[in-house]
């Protein structure tokens, strides 16, 4: 999954390799009032192009890839190095640069990335420019010359020793990922899911063409519009990449249906999630938790703040959670490098990513994914939006959100879930297997005595619940569940006091281990 082209010439029109065809020059006597307008004329051509491409058939990218570099591992694409000298924009003064990845081993399709100069003058660059070829004296000119670009890094202060870094990368069908300050890649996003946990199969729409828009030295935000294309869609995103201690992406999708569309999934996530103290049964190894995520975080449009932890099941698993909400995200809230016991994963240091619609999305659910896996090297959670109707071929649909990546650092805000147990309830050792849930909620320690549970389930038997108030403001709810027969249970916890909820509302599936 990925892309590129290389070794063409500069040019002053936008090519889009997509269809062969230029789109029109940028006049000499538009405005140019700074990148952002630059930005959305960009953007604009690029809509335009993709709907020209909806109209059409489907074209799959060209098997090009040479010899060479086709079956690389992990290890062996790692042997194609970019070099850090080569970054576009990366002199002295620049707020940022941008440096191309090549095409191997599982990124074998090709992108073309078009550098956009402040005066609208765009060009390309050949991916053999940026890459030490050390470890493959074998490859042949003509192999170099045809490796092409499979996506590109984003590096904030390039030149400033100690400061500048890395923090997105897009790469791989039309994924991309993102860290704030001091943070370690971990959850994913997408432009684009269609038909994720459908059981006729997914399909990954794929950028096709980026235009990465020339930095400003006093420009907080790297400005980058991108065309993507798959058999059902064509589309364009306008991406305002702004870094910091909390890095946000503003994405702007005017989306084109080639057919209509069911199953689709809008700013989808993709995450790992191996095993925590809520499901022991799924543990692997002696770490204490294993994972990129662990828990949805949702708000409702009426303010509702839900928790849901996410799990490795037996079976794949979809959940559903109907509304549009104000947010809602894939949260990574254990921050303790104790709780996970592995000082090179660094799981406490990935990030959490928040979204925020922007505009009227319409009615619709979020879906949670969650899929069986043995390895923490694979994703196997997805969180979507889907809209309840579905798209019909030739309209266009548009939307724009804004994505935070944070280390969520922070303490828990009062009410907040902090930690789930399950553990086999002590009354039920050698008989049925009634399972013991401990929730530990933040908050204030005096007001926790004049909370009180609301604990419900869609089958089993509740019993033996408890509330008490711990050292360090925290609010521990436990109890007690028989599943009797049931293959599944859905779960229900907060805290009230006499008037309203106080805290998030717990929810959680139960299936058998």
């Amino acid at each position: 999954m990925s892309r590129f082209y290389g070794g063409l010439p500069s040019y002053t029109i936008i090519l889009l390799a997509a269809s062969l065809m230029a789109a029109p020059a940028l006049a000499d006597d538009e405005p140019r009032a700074g990148t952002l307008a630059l930005a959305d004329q960009l953007f604009d051509h690029a809509s335009r192009q993709a709907a020209e491409l909806a109209a059409l058939d489907y074209v799959s990218p060209a098997d090009d890839l040479p010899a060479v570099f086709r079956d690389l591992d992990y290890d062996g694409y790692r042997k194609l190095r970019p070099r850090p000298e080569t970054m576009v924009w990366g002199e002295a003064g620049n707020a940022f640069a941008a440096l191309p990845l090549p095409r191997g081993g599982l990124y074998d399709e090709p992108v073309i990335i078009h550098f956009v100069a402040a005066s609208g003058d765009v060009t390309q660059r050949s991916a053999s420019e940026f890459i030490d070829f050390v470890d493959f004296p074998q490859a042949s000119d003509a192999d170099r010359a045809g490796l092409g670009m499979s996506g590109w890094r984003a590096i904030t202060q390039p030149s400033i020793a100690g400061t500048g870094y890395e923090f997105a990368v897009f790469q791989g069908a039309s994924y991309f990922r993102a860290v704030g300050e001091a943070g370690v890649y971990g959850v994913s996003a997408r432009a684009l899911a269609i038909g994720a946990g459908s059981p006729t199969g997914e399909e990954f729409p794929r950028f096709t063409d980026f235009w990465i828009l020339e930095p400003q030295a006093d420009d907080g935000s790297l400005f980058v519009i991108a065309l993507a294309d798959s058999p059902s869609v064509a589309s364009a995103y306008r991406f305002i990449l702004t870094p910091g201690a909390s890095t946000i992406i503003d994405v702007q999708a005017d989306i084109h249906p080639r057919t209509d569309i069911a199953e689709a999934g809008l700013a989808p996530l993709s995450s790992m999630f191996l095993h925590t103290p809520a499901d022991p049964g799924a543990q692997i190894d002696d770490r204490p938790e294993v994972h990129d995520s662990d828990g949805l975080a949702i708000v409702s449009a009426n303010g509702e703040r839900i928790w849901r932890p996410l799990a490795n099941p037996a079976h794949v698993q979809v959940s559903e959670f109907t509304g549009t909400p104000a947010g809602f995200g894939l949260q990574q809230r254990q921050r303790t490098a104790e709780a996970y016991g592995d000082p090179e994963a660094l799981y406490e240091k990935r990030p959490t990513v928040w979204i925020e619609p922007q505009g009227d999305w319409g009615a619709g659910s979020i879906r949670l994914l969650e899929i069986p896996t043995d390895t923490e090297y694979a994703d196997n959670i997805a969180a979507f939006w889907r809209p309840a109707d579905p798209w019909r071929a030739g309209d266009v649909q548009r939307f724009a959100y804004r994505l935070h990546w944070t280390s969520n650092a922070d303490a828990p805000a009062p009410g907040q879930v902090i930690a789930t147990q399950v553990v086999q309830a002590p009354s039920s050792y050698g008989a049925s297997p009634v399972s013991r849930f401990t929730i530990s909620f933040a908050g204030d320690a005096n007001a926790a005595t004049t909370l009180h549970p609301d604990v419900w389930s869609a089958g089993g038997t509740i019993s033996n619940i408890s509330l008490n108030p711990e050292a360090g403001g925290i609010a521990q709810l436990a109890f007690d569940l028989d599943p009797g027969a049931a293959q599944q249970i859905e779960l229900h916890a907060a805290l009230t006091d006499d008037s309203q909820q106080q805290t998030e509302t717990w929810l959680f599936r139960w299936t058998p281990e």
